[in-house]
């Protein structure tokens, strides 16, 4: 009953469409019942929500695209990045190991040259020795005096036993003959005294002869030395001055870096003096103290340098911290302490180096 009751009094109402109400010929018009007319209704409904909707999700779904393609375009520039600093690293690897063989060539060529300098030392003081150039017995009468002639028996012609002649030193006996020959005793010896005499100065000519050739290799050799030692010299005071410039270098960047603490915090900022963010403040710092370009964001920091560890860390080195990704950064300033733009209610401010746990620690300067 009431279903009927219902059904004539609403299901059977219909709406009267007038087309053209104002037109000269006459109005068009037909009747809808309400159920079509609500059922019509709803369905130009639902198509709008729909088309709303996926509009919006395409809207959405480029914006999404867009982003993937920025997040791609900026991991192929920080694998490039990556990439260009590791083959960098590698050539200053490479040549750090060749100037460190280089310095150990030179110091081996420098001990085998000293090693060498006492051999020649060592012989030229044994043909010293054998020239009779070092302190010895004989006076300066040698072969002065008649005496018997060497072959009649054991006395020489000074009066000394034969041995004892033997034995004289070269140069006593070159002194001999010349005052021999410039007093005419010659005339007076044997042909075969002469014969030893003769020989005896042709060995010492000998001698003589070859302690000029080992006094000039000794020469040679030292002076080459000379330069060796000289060359390792400038190379370790080049090495020296070269630590002191990047030690002046770090304590700059921690001078620098202290002198803006109490500054703004600006999110993208990049300058102290009116507000910067964590790595804006890093490559503000360094690119004022030292002229290197550091990247923008804190992760594409730490892909530069080379990494340390806590216990290694010097002043001036960078400190990354983050949970899951690197997302802060800071400048390590020695005695377990850090500089770092900390957020905009702090501003750049100091802080122990352990206030997070640290994820990263790199070294951009290649020291």
């Amino acid at each position: 009953m009431k279903w009927e009751k219902f059904k004539k009094e609403l299901l059977s109402l219909n709406y009267t469409v007038m087309l053209l109400p104002h037109s000269e010929r006459k109005p068009i018009h037909f009747k809808i019942p309400v159920w079509v007319f609500g059922l019509v209704f709803f369905l130009l409904l639902i198509f709008t929500g729909t088309c709303l909707f996926f509009a919006g999700s395409r809207y959405r779904l480029a914006e999404v695209q867009k982003e993937k393609e920025e997040l791609e375009q900026e991991w192929i520039r920080l694998t490039e990045e990556k990439q260009a600093a590791d083959e960098e690293n590698e050539l200053l690897r490479i040549a750090q190991e060749a100037q460190e063989e280089e310095l150990k060539k030179l110091e081996q060529e420098a001990r085998d040259m000293i090693q060498e300098l006492n051999e020649l030392i060592q012989r030229e003081n044994e043909i010293r020795q054998e020239l009779g150039l070092t302190q010895d017995s004989f006076g300066q009468g040698a072969f002065e005096t008649d005496g018997e002639d060497p072959e009649s028996g054991d006395e020489a012609m000074d009066g000394s036993p034969r041995a004892s002649r033997e034995h004289m030193p070269y140069s006593y006996k070159m002194d001999a003959v010349q005052k021999m020959a410039s007093s005419g005793r010659f005339e007076s010896l044997s042909t075969d005294s002469i014969t030893i005499l003769m020989e005896d100065i042709e060995g010492f000519q000998s001698i003589q002869e070859e302690l000029g050739l080992l006094q000039d290799r000794l020469a040679e050799k030292t002076a080459a030395y000379g330069e060796y030692m000289g060359a390792i010299t400038a190379k370790k005071e080049a090495e020296a001055e070269e630590r002191v410039r990047k030690e002046a270098v770090r304590a700059s960047i921690v001078d620098t870096a202290l002198s803006y603490v109490g500054g703004p915090y600006v999110y993208g900022g990049s300058n102290p003096n009116t507000g910067t963010d964590c790595s804006g403040f890093t490559k503000y710092v360094y690119e004022q103290v030292t002229g290197i370009g550091l990247n923008r964001t804190a992760a594409s920091q730490s892909t530069q340098g080379h990494p340390v560890s806590a216990e290694t860390a010097r002043p001036g080195d960078l400190v990354f911290y983050g949970s899951g990704s690197i997302s802060h950064v800071a400048i390590y300033i020695g005695d377990g302490q850090i500089v770092h733009a900390a957020n905009s209610r702090k501003g750049i401010i100091q802080s122990d180096l352990y206030y997070q746990t640290p994820v990263k620690i790199v070294s951009i300067l290649d020291d």
